[in-house]
Order: structure tokens, then sequence, then C-alpha cells
């Protein structure tokens, strides 16, 4: 078991998005940097990038992105483990995005296969 949001569930992460089959559908590349807000101030940043050649979840902040997913740990937690639905704590305002949203768009199908491909992961998370 890996703890959620640990460098060691980033890395199972990345193993994940590696071994699928998910190639971004469109240019250009996708990324995604995901900003989780803890309890007491820490913060935890890592970001997935979908392109031509493949996905990968890489740590840490790294710069520029398309799209910004901020939220707090508890939301994080309740989205990943499926207790709580992304479109509905986006409407509610508990996920803030920036960025460029229309990418997401563009991009819906390798979005699908990643979520598809990260459900094995919940198995292996200790939430």
């Amino acid at each position: 078991m890996v703890p959620f949001l640990s460098a060691a569930w980033v890395a199972a992460l990345d193993e994940a998005l590696r071994t699928a089959d998910i190639v971004a559908e469109s240019e250009p590349t996708l990324i995604i940097r995901q900003v989780v807000d803890h309890p007491g101030g820490e913060t935890t940043t890592f970001r997935v990038r979908i392109g031509a050649d493949g996905a990968e979840a890489l740590p840490g902040d790294g710069g520029e992105a398309t799209v910004t997913y901020r939220q707090s740990q508890a939301v994080a937690r309740g989205i990943a483990t499926g207790d709580l639905d992304a479109h509905v704590e986006f409407l509610m305002g508990r996920v803030v995005v920036t960025g460029d949203t229309k990418a997401l768009v563009a991009h819906r199908h390798s979005l699908e296969r990643m979520h598809a491909a990260l459900r094995a992961l919940r198995d292996v998370t200790e939430f």
C-alpha cells in the first residue's frame, strides 16, 4: 500500500500511466498540474503529462501547465476514492480550475482512458 499523495504514490501513478495505452489525441501536449492543499498549510503538487509519446506523472510543480486543478486534501481524497464526483466538486467551487480548459475537451478521450487506467491504483492506495 502507498499513502495517498506521497512520493511513492506519485511514482505508482507514473507507472500506471506509462504502462497504459494513453496518447494525446491532439497537439499540443496536455499538462495537468494538481495542487492539493493539506491541513496545516502543506501543499502537494504533481503533474500529469499526456503527449504523442504516452502519459506520465511528474512530481513537483515543474513550471508551466495547460490546466491547473486546486483542491483540499479532503476533496482530492474523496474524488480519488470515488466518494465525491469531480464535476460536482468543481460546480460547488471546491475544485478550482485555471488555464486552458478547452484543451481538456480536445483531449477528452485520452482523459477517459487515463481515468480507466487509474482504477487499479485505488487498490494499492492507503487513503
